[in-house]
């Protein structure tokens, strides 16, 4: 009875927020009209895209920015944990989420919770922490998600950080981004992109797991007749070159087989798991002309979509990765630590290795050093 009615003080909380915030935010308002980190709407999300320990569930509209560079709309979804907020409020977690599709279709916060994320952010909700989890530009809100973009993927953390901030929900300004598979890209392409000055002020720490180290080299293994891996590389390798594509078609297009021209047109609209099925067992090698060469410029290419500033990281970063991982084999992730260590010497750098996990094992297997990071890191 105790915890039904922490449940529904949060609840009213958040209802009352979004009572106050529906005249905060113009219903007109549009991301040509309004500047990044923009709030354009809030609602409540459906409870079945929700986690069981969220006391409420809030739908967040906000605007960012695309592959072009230019404003555009982008949602988020952010959780309640249950109970009345502490004194200054909840502190955050912004949650960065692993490949889901680049369609608008496979948004996370339209769809329901995995199993896994479930029980991982129950356990965050239940101590105390709410989590803001943005779709990433282009997923939820049209317009075609740029695949692995660092600006993309940066930027749609940032500027959910600032739009959260024009609602009266009261959230603590420290926070700390936690990344899976790509979401560790994104969350580190936000620390990248970060200004402690700026509207996103108040970033405490990122902790990543299976995060892909190096993706130029890494990929170009990927593609190659001999490698192995899961059978999800194929959809990998096929959002990649539908993120390359959209910037330089001139680049891709002319270099894919006749069965990857259609793949990765499929993979326009298509989600992970449906994607993977529909591949009937092909591996990346089949995309391309020239397994060896996936395209002409492809490792720069890569290095220009998601490459990004290592030598100026302001906060801590934990990195986490399984020693069973053939979705991302780990190859460079100890050094990418070490030479994390190296160039940053203002802050700590902690590199976990979890024995015997696959990729999305050592995102479960990360909760406890997860938990320890947040409460070293956020004040409650």
């Amino acid at each position: 009875m105790f915890a039904l009615s922490l449940r529904k003080a949060a609840y009213i909380v958040a209802a009352s927020c979004l009572a106050l915030a529906a005249g905060l935010v113009s219903p007109a308002a549009t991301a040509e009209e309004a500047g990044m980190g923009q709030l354009t709407g809030l609602g409540l999300l459906d409870s079945a895209w929700s986690f069981p320990a969220a006391a409420a569930a809030i739908e967040l509209r906000y605007t960012t920015t695309n592959q072009y560079a230019r404003a555009a709309p982008a949602s988020a979804g952010l959780y309640l944990p249950p109970g009345l907020p502490p004194a200054g409020g909840w502190p955050l977690v912004v949650w960065a989420h692993g490949t889901t599709g680049i369609a608008d279709a496979c948004a996370p916060s339209r769809q329901p919770q995995s199993e896994r994320n479930r029980t991982y952010f129950d356990e965050i909700l239940n101590n105390g922490y709410a989590v803001l989890a943005p779709d990433y530009q282009g997923l939820g809100t049209g317009g075609g998600f740029s695949y692995y973009n660092t600006l993309v993927e940066g930027s749609s953390i940032l500027d959910a950080v600032a739009a959260i901030r024009a609602t009266p929900v009261p959230l603590s300004r420290d926070w700390v981004v936690i990344g899976q598979s790509e979401g560790s890209h994104a969350a580190l392409s936000a620390v990248s992109l970060y200004d402690p000055t700026g509207r996103a002020g108040g970033l405490r720490g990122a902790v990543v797991t299976g995060l892909r180290a190096d993706p130029g080299p890494s990929l170009r293994t990927m593609f190659q007749r001999t490698s192995t891996g899961s059978a999800n590389q194929i959809s990998y390798a096929a959002y990649y070159l539908a993120a390359m594509q959209q910037l330089h078609p001139e680049r891709v297009t002319p270099f894919l087989s006749d069965f990857g021209r259609d793949f990765v047109a499929q993979a326009a609209s298509t989600c992970l798991a449906n994607l993977t099925a529909a591949a009937q067992g092909r591996r990346p090698a089949a995309l391309v002309a020239d397994p060896d060469s996936p395209t002409p410029t492809f490792e720069a290419d890569i290095a220009a979509l998601a490459g990004f500033r290592t030598d100026s990281f302001p906060v801590d970063v934990s990195i986490g990765y399984g020693t069973a991982d053939i979705d991302v084999p780990p190859t460079y992730t100890e050094e990418f630590g070490k030479h994390l260590r190296t160039i940053n010497p203002g802050i700590e750098v902690a590199v976990t290795q979890y024995p015997g996990q696959d990729h999305s094992g050592a995102f479960l297997a990360s909760l406890p050093n997860s938990l320890d990071f947040l409460r070293t890191h956020l004040t409650r």
